[in-house]
């Protein structure tokens, strides 16, 4: 008998693209929640009309990033098109954005990255190279 451990294969290369859809729709929508609260505390400063544009690229950086999680997510199209739709609803898109980032954290920390406030990164093994 072989005392050498059988080798465990790694995850497929659509599975690879898939998670690095999440971390790359997550970062977006992070990112979008970010502007987001800037246009909100730039409007007290400055008044409404270049916060009106950075509020614009917000819900547009929201909505792509949204769409590119759903899709890597594997949410049913219902659920797609419904949570697309509450992203113009002015509290209801806080809470979508918020769920989504939790779901994607999550799926996220199951495949081994690590996750902070701006996204996710590859953790790296003891051997310098990147984890699989």
């Amino acid at each position: 008998m072989s005392t050498q451990p059988k080798s465990v294969p790694g995850p497929s290369y659509a599975e690879r693209q898939r998670i690095e859809s999440v971390a790359w729709g997550q970062k977006l929508v992070i990112y979008a929640l970010l502007a987001y609260i800037a246009a909100v505390a730039l409007k007290v400063c400055i008044g409404v009309g270049f916060v009106a544009l950075i509020g614009a690229a917000a819900l547009i950086m929201s909505i792509i990033g949204v769409v590119k999680l759903l899709s890597a997510l594997e949410y049913p199209i219902v659920v797609n098109i419904v949570l697309i739709a509450l992203l113009v609803v002015p509290l209801a898109n806080l809470l979508v954005i918020l769920s989504l980032i939790r779901g994607a954290t999550k799926t996220l920390r199951e495949a081994g990255y690590k996750v902070g406030l701006l996204g996710a990164y590859k953790t790296q093994d003891p051997k310098g190279g990147l984890a699989q």
